[in-house]
């Protein structure tokens, strides 16, 4: 029997497509191919939040995300000179994330790039039907987040 409307096949899907799509536009837009839609995330994050201080774990909680996914985003972006970790007074474990000049040129360079992004997804679609799209993807995450399966206190699943 065939399953046109299998809500978890549409969602990983569109996340897929979303995904790819974003990249390209990072990329387009940095001349950098290397560059990630989640990279340009998380540089959005840190400069939001420029006036306190912000550690991994701030990244797990805000893109509900793994401290693994996390931890190798963030290695990465700091090979790639987006951001670097600084030791907190006190804590060498404690490291506190900041934007680098690099980081900073890759913000400028697709400030632009991602307003158009989100504008086309909501091509074709009325404000009030992409405000209730994100109401229920936003209760989905949080009902599969609550009742999840755990691994050792981990979770199973990541986005």
């Amino acid at each position: 029997m065939e399953h046109k409307n299998d809500l978890g096949r549409l969602i990983c899907h569109a996340s897929v497509l979303i995904r790819r799509d974003l990249d390209r536009a990072v990329a387009q837009a940095t001349g950098d191919p290397t560059l990630s839609g989640r990279n340009v995330w998380v540089l959005r994050y840190l400069a939001d939040h420029r006036q306190e201080p912000v550690y991994q774990k701030d990244l797990e909680v805000t893109f509900r995300i793994r401290r693994s996914t996390v931890s190798c985003t963030v290695e990465l972006m700091e090979q790639k000179g987006l951001l670097e970790r600084q030791a907190v007074n006190g804590d060498g474990r404690m490291k506190q994330l900041r934007i680098t000049e690099s980081g900073e040129r890759v913000l400028k360079a697709t400030g632009s790039a991602m307003e158009a992004y989100e504008e086309s997804l909501m091509q074709g679609i009325s404000p009030e039907d992409y405000q209730k799209a994100a109401s229920l993807l936003e209760a989905l995450c949080s009902h599969l987040e609550e009742s999840a399966p755990t691994n050792n206190g981990k979770e199973r699943n990541e986005n």
